[in-house]
């Protein structure tokens, strides 16, 4: 079992670095790799459908490093909080560019291989849960349309402070059981 995560937070070791580090604990993963978008070098998608006649994403730049672990992974694990009433824009510049894995129009069929599970950490400050359902449902869907076979989600409202799910014994269980989950075959 080979499981990554893709923390889309700008603070690193924040509530959505934590909560996806304890995921990929309890997928079965031994050695399991964690990617920070926010400290590599990506580019926003450029719309020119490069992908969808080649293959693969012509832009070179690190997001080609979390195309090589997306494609070896049997669980992804992305982690973003919700900002200014949306996603953080780097989870939307990594999900832009997963747009390569879905084939030419009109089917957009997934290239991804079958199998691959998902979960998607959504930390936010806001302590209402239903506040910001409708984007967490967005981005679920989203991944499912890429070709992942499931999403598991958590979502953990009323968190500021730097990493402070990790005091909350009721989170890190929950993310303990979308870990153990995930890595069920």
């Amino acid at each position: 079992m080979k499981a990554i995560g893709i923390v889309c937070s700008p603070r690193k070791h924040g509530n959505s670095d934590v909560l996806v580090r304890e995921v990929l604990k309890f997928t079965g993963s031994e050695n399991f790799e964690v990617f920070y978008p926010n400290e590599m070098n990506i580019r926003g998608c450029q719309a020119c459908y490069s992908c969808k006649e080649q293959g693969i994403c012509i832009v070179k730049d690190d997001m080609q490093e979390i195309y090589n672990g997306i494609q070896k992974s049997d669980v992804v694990v992305f982690g973003t909080p919700i900002y200014m009433a949306g996603t953080a824009a780097q989870f939307k510049l990594v999900l832009d560019r997963l747009f390569a894995f879905l084939g030419p129009a009109p089917k957009f069929e997934s290239r991804l291989p079958k199998g691959k599970k998902a979960a998607l950490v959504v930390s936010q400050g806001y302590e209402n849960v239903k506040e910001y359902e409708t984007h967490i449902n967005q981005m679920k869907e989203a991944l499912l349309s890429l070709g992942f076979d499931g999403v598991e989600v958590l979502q953990t409202p009323g968190l500021n402070e730097l990493g402070e799910a990790a005091r909350h014994d009721d989170l890190m269980q929950e993310a303990r059981k979308i870990g153990q989950a995930l890595g069920q075959a």
